[in-house]
């Protein structure tokens, strides 16, 4: 089979061939027919000094991916050959006190597909079918592969922010994760909206306003507080969602959030950030970090699209064969698209 691969401890990645995993009795083979491509996969292509630490090689790549079942072990029960499944990123113990207490997306023992054992940028991939969630007719392959990114958004918005029709929001970063935050907002209520990036998100940008009809502007050109303050009377976002993982993402957050207000934040960042805390009390600001998602997260952003709640077709912009990984790779990281995917 073809695989997409990490192979050596430099930047760069092989389309190989070799032989799927070998199927256990509680396990099925998931033939792939959608991954999407995500900053992290980025971040362990280019081998920058947090995935050295972080990721094994040699790795299959890919955590986000959905596919049709080819073969089921023979202790398995629930899943049969033919079922269209999406996969869950993160591999979790069921042992630690997160996991007991339900938050396996941050359990004390995790890894992750595609990083730490071999992940879905394959034609085939063996997995343990705990990790696997039936997707229904009305899911297209496309959404399908972004159930994963999408649960991400359920999470930050469902459960760690507190998220009430009325109030208004902005979103620092309009990449995938920004541009599915927005979405599942409106769906939440929400119709104050803006979207803020910089001149190398221009091409996203053009999707959010386009494509979405979000409010969006170019921080390099024009200044968002001046939107967000004209929009709210003065007050202020009662919701900022930080996509991007740069340091001037996070800072801006403070000027565009309303007293008593809530920053969520979704990206990874490279260094330490420098907060005005005082500030943060005065305003009884909350700060909130988000990570991964779990079960019923998955569930939840299937539903939001079976239901038509999230637009895909809009935010999934390229699509390439397992066999042009590099040019897919390329293409997500030159910003010139917004979520790109492989198939097999």
């Amino acid at each position: 089979m073809k695989a997409v691969a990490k192979t050596r401890r430099e930047p760069g990645l092989e389309v190989i061939e070799t032989e799927p995993d070998h199927v256990g009795e509680n396990q099925v083979l998931l033939k792939m027919k959608s991954a999407s491509i995500c900053g992290s996969d980025l971040g362990f292509y280019d081998y920058t000094p947090a995935y050295q630490k972080f990721a094994k090689v040699p790795t299959i790549m890919g955590h986000e991916f959905a596919g049709v079942i080819e073969n089921v072990g023979a202790q398995v029960e629930n899943f049969s050959i033919g079922d269209r499944v999406a996969c869950e990123s993160v591999i979790y113990c069921g042992r630690c006190k997160f996991c007991r207490m339900g938050m396996t997306n941050i359990c004390q023992n995790f890894t992750v597909f595609g990083m730490h054992r071999n992940g879905g940028f394959a034609e085939l991939v063996s997995l343990d079918p705990k990790f696997l969630h039936k997707v229904p007719k009305d899911v297209d392959d496309i959404e399908a592969g972004i159930v994963e990114p999408l649960s991400v958004i359920v999470n930050a918005l469902d459960d760690v922010g507190e998220i009430r029709i009325g109030q208004t929001a902005s979103i620092i970063g309009p990449g995938p994760l920004g541009l599915f935050s927005a979405e599942v907002l409106r769906s939440k209520g929400i119709s104050d909206i803006t979207i803020i990036g910089v001149s190398i998100d221009e091409y996203r940008l053009r999707i959010a306003k386009e494509r979405l009809a979000f409010r969006a502007v170019n921080s390099d050109k024009e200044n968002p507080m001046d939107l967000v303050m004209s929009s709210t009377g003065g007050y202020g976002n009662d919701v900022v969602v930080v996509s991007a993982g740069a340091p001037a993402a996070l800072q801006s957050a403070f000027s565009l959030v309303a007293k008593g207000g809530q920053i969520i934040i979704l990206g990874i960042f490279p260094t330490e950030v420098s907060l005005q805390a005082s500030d943060l009390v005065r305003r009884q600001v909350s700060m909130r970090g988000s990570y991964g998602s779990r079960w019923e997260h998955y569930e939840k952003a299937i539903s939001l699209l079976e239901g038509k709640k999230v637009r895909t077709k809009e935010i999934v912009t390229h699509r390439f064969p397992i066999e042009k990984a590099d040019e897919a790779f390329r293409m997500a990281k030159s910003k010139m698209g917004s979520k790109v995917q492989l198939y097999a």
